[in-house]
């Protein structure tokens, strides 16, 4: 009889709408949950049969997360993570291995160094090599507080200005170098155990165009010396042509022995390109104006410890050390799915792949599609409340009016009884 069918129809109504209900409760309830993607329920029809047209009302054919983009929130954190586009940000629980994706990046560093979210699930990415640079293992992101080893000196550049108007004072002498020389620089270098010292190099005009150079040391730093007597340890020669530019760099020696270090260190002075391979003008010149050093570095430095961290666009986690270093750590890693709408959703912000989703394509922030990663930054929930609201209105209203369809079939029905009577 049709009236049952409506009486179905009805009683499918009320729990099909009562479903998105409950749908749209969730969404409600996550509009302040960071990283959070709502979920859309899809309505279809019954029908009783495959040759009636008479249907027995609806339900729930699927509820699909919507992965549009959510709102951005600035933090003070840098180990949060906003994704900017396309891609999720791959979490493992190091308790069972399991492997999950997820857009909310509020991380924080445990007492070994891990970037962990609250469920205390490790963070993924490139790992670096003890040479800074970034390799293909994926394994979970560790910032170490372990101090940065030292690293001596090998390389000296020096870009300065000689007065070519300078006379040629006396022999040089390593007990009064001020008295034979024409003008004098100094440098910090570093020896294998990261200790600092003060190398001061003397210039002294021998000939027209030509210049003399000389590294000393307080002999109290060296193997053999005495303290308050310099020792020089290196020493070479400078020729320049009749417009200024280097033409010819000599090194006769250095060989520094600094106490308690790896002996026969022997850094590299570079005072720029000579001619014939260049204009001779990138380094030390000889012009007619006042001796000065333009630029003076070298490559050493001391022990250091973990001063900060830094996140690029691309992911790439760098730390800075107190000792003025930068050191590649890691490089967050993006997960892209051929279907994303096939991730299943497992709760604590967490999704996992499924067969419908397709296995997880990993790779850096911004190739193949994938988006940026922005620290200090949270993603926050895509939920519109006031697009909630007015479906929750609308299903409401169903839901009444489903009721109102099983209230008219139970006064049917009392009316078929009451003509029995």
């Amino acid at each position: 009889m049709g009236i049952f069918t409506a009486l179905y129809a009805g009683v499918n109504g009320i729990g099909s709408n009562g479903e998105v209900i409950s749908v749209i409760g969730d969404n409600v309830s996550n509009v302040n949950t960071i990283g959070f993607k709502s979920g859309l329920a899809q309505f279809e029809d019954i029908l009783a049969g495959q040759s009636q047209n008479i249907g027995l009302g609806s339900r729930i054919s699927d509820v699909s997360t919507q992965f549009t983009q959510g709102g951005f929130e600035s933090t003070g954190s840098t180990t949060d993570f906003a994704v900017d586009g396309n891609g999720f940000l791959t979490v493992v629980d190091p308790t069972d291995g399991s492997t999950y994706f997820t857009r909310a990046g509020q991380f924080s560093l445990d007492d070994e160094g891990f970037l962990i979210n609250a469920g205390a699930e490790r963070l993924q990415g490139y790992q670096a090599d003890s040479s800074n640079n970034l390799t293909s293992t994926v394994s979970d992101i560790q910032i170490s507080s372990s101090p940065v080893s030292p690293s001596a000196t090998t390389d000296i550049d020096l870009a300065m200005n000689l007065d070519a108007n300078e006379s040629a004072p006396a022999a040089f002498d390593s007990t009064d170098p001020t008295a034979t020389s024409n003008y004098s620089a100094g440098v910090t270098v570093y020896d294998s155990l990261g200790n600092s010292h003060l190398v001061t190099i003397y210039f002294r005009k021998n000939a027209a165009n030509s210049w003399q150079w000389y590294s000393l040391v307080d002999g109290g730093e060296v193997t053999g010396g005495v303290e308050g007597v310099n020792e020089i340890e290196a020493n070479g020669t400078l020729t320049f042509n009749a417009n200024g530019a280097l033409t010819a760099l000599v090194t006769t020696t250095s060989d520094f022995d600094f106490i308690g270090a790896t002996q026969n260190q022997a850094p590299t002075f570079d005072f720029g390109s000579v001619t014939g391979t260049s204009t001779g003008l990138d380094g030390a010149t000889q012009f007619g104006s006042n001796s000065a050093i333009n630029n003076i570095t070298q490559d050493g430095y001391a022990a250091g410890s973990l001063k900060s961290i830094n996140v690029s666009d691309d992911g790439t986690i760098s730390g800075n050390y107190t000792n003025g270093t930068t050191r590649t750590i890691s490089q967050v890693v993006l997960a892209k799915f051929k279907a994303e709408d096939g991730l299943q959703r497992v709760g604590g912000n967490n999704f996992q792949e499924t067969l419908d989703s397709g296995a997880a394509l990993i790779a850096a922030p911004g190739l193949g599609g994938r988006g940026s990663v922005l620290s200090a930054t949270l993603e926050q929930s895509n939920v519109d409340i006031a697009n909630e609201l007015i479906k929750m209105m609308i299903i409401q209203r169903g839901f009444q009016a489903n009721s109102r369809t099983i209230s008219a079939v139970n006064d049917m029905l009392a009316q078929l009884v009451n003509i029995g009577q």
